[in-house]
Parts: structure tokens; sequence; C-alpha cells
């Protein structure tokens, strides 16, 4: 029979804390302590063979009516925006689609990169 896999949360500020640090360097991975984030270690039995860190911060999905916005309103907007977000300390992400929306491309990389908006190289998945 099959173990289960089982998972446990890992409190920040402690020695388990500490060790699972250690680990995720074992394998070249870094978990830093973090108020929007927490930390869940996955066990088979006991022997823990990877952890999960769960981040409890927004994304904001931008949208801009083409008709209406303007090239500058949107270089105002997300500069206010990335402001307001760094301001109110609960920071956040910015997202964009993969794919073409409507047949209209997105936003590329260099564009995002020139509103002071770097690309985190991370695909995010929903459960369906």
């Amino acid at each position: 029979m099959t173990p289960s896999v089982d998972f446990k949360y890992v409190a920040p500020d402690t020695q388990e804390f500490q060790q699972m640090q250690t680990f995720a360097k074992s394998f070249n991975h870094c978990i830093l302590p973090s108020p929007t984030t927490s930390v869940h270690a996955m066990y088979r039995g006991d022997v823990c063979f990877g952890y999960l860190d769960v981040v409890y911060v927004p994304v904001s999905y931008p949208a801009f009516h083409p008709a209406l916005t303007r090239p500058n309103d949107v270089i105002k907007a997300m500069a206010g925006w990335k402001s307001h977000i760094q301001l109110s300390g609960k920071g956040g992400y910015v997202g964009v689609p993969t794919e073409e929306d409507n047949g209209r491309p997105n936003f590329p990389e260099s564009t995002m990169n020139k509103l002071g908006l770097y690309r985190m190289k991370r695909e995010l998945y929903i459960p369906n």
C-alpha cells in the first residue's frame, strides 16, 4: 500500500522553518519568510519530500478599453497603481494573459518592463 501524502504547516520564526530553508537549499530552492506567504511541508510517511509556498497576494489584471484609452493613460494608470500597491504595503502582482485575447495582442514583455513591471518567469494554473 502506498503511503498517503500529508501536509504540515511550518510556522515562521521556528527551528522547523529554518530546517525547511536548509532543505530547500539542498535542491537549489529558497524559502524566504514573508507576511504574504505560508509554507506547508509535504510528507510521505516520516519523509519530507517537498514543500508548498502558499502566496496570499492579490493579482491585478488591468483592462483598457481600446476606443477610450490613450497610450499615456496606460502609463499613468500603471505607474499610479504600482505606487498605490507599494505604499499600501499590500504588495501584489500584475497579470497579463499569455495568449492573444479577442485577436488583440497583449502587452509584450518590453512594454511591461518600460512600465516598471518585470516578468517572474512563472506560470499560474487554476484548478478546474
